[in-house]
């Protein structure tokens, strides 16, 4: 199993995604990606009873993968930029 991160990109915050059929669970269903090449828009069930929509930034989002990320790559260019 990889290494997994100090914290969380995405998880359950809201009460409708801590209180449902399953407690405190949030999970992907599918994506689309905007015209402008930079926002995703993230459907994705929540506790088991609702589902939802979450947008930001791609460029955001792989920024912050690669400040918090724990993959071998991620970790050497950390290294490197101390």
């Amino acid at each position: 199993m990889p290494d997994s991160g100090d914290s969380w990109m995405f998880a359950p915050e809201a009460e409708y995604e801590r209180h449902g059929d399953v407690q405190d669970v949030v999970f992907p269903c599918g994506y689309t990606v905007a015209t402008d090449g930079d926002t995703i828009n993230l459907y994705y069930g929540a506790a088991d009873s609702s589902i939802a929509l979450a947008r930001g930034s791609i460029r955001s989002l792989l920024a912050w993968l690669d400040a918090n990320g724990h993959s071998e790559q991620a970790h050497d260019r950390r290294q490197r930029q101390s």
